[in-house]
């Protein structure tokens, strides 16, 4: 005979250990992405592709030219992957991704797990921002899918 005084309690802890384990990451960990990556840039977008769209989300190809590496060996064209809410429609999954909303023409400090791989963060600059980063190297920090200047 099934005990449902024993099941439902174990199946309540369950769900909860079940749904945390897709929460969102600690600020720390997208920020050790970010730090890890193999390109650190500024960049222009020169294109964005629309590469599927799913009910969750729009996975995007995105294409940069560089403008100024940060000590690493970027490409002059490099591209990266990310996911965006596009559509009213599309209902995310609980979990740790970040969105990113890129368009031709961004000007921003880019970094991507390696060409070709995930966006790991994606900072809107102007010509005074992309100053300050270019002249503040070992003055950035990253959050969660941006980066600031410590002052």
């Amino acid at each position: 005979m099934i005990q449902y005084r024993t099941i439902f309690p174990a199946l309540i802890l369950f769900l909860i250990f079940a749904g945390s384990a897709a929460a969102v990451m600690p600020p720390e960990h997208y920020a050790r992405m970010a730090e890890n990556s193999r390109i650190r840039a500024t960049a222009v977008v020169d294109s964005v592709e629309v590469l599927e769209t799913t009910k969750e989300s729009t996975r995007k190809k995105v294409v940069f030219s560089l403008r100024h590496d940060f000590g690493m060996e970027v490409p002059e064209i490099f591209s990266g992957i990310c996911f965006s809410v596009d559509w009213p429609w599309q209902k995310p999954m609980a979990g740790g991704t970040i969105y990113f909303y890129p368009e031709k023409g961004d000007l921003v400090f880019v970094t991507v797990a390696a060409d070709g791989g995930h966006i790991t963060s994606y900072t809107y600059l102007d010509e005074n921002l992309e100053t300050l980063f270019v002249g503040n190297p070992d003055r950035i920090r990253f959050g969660m899918g941006n980066a600031h200047l410590e002052l």
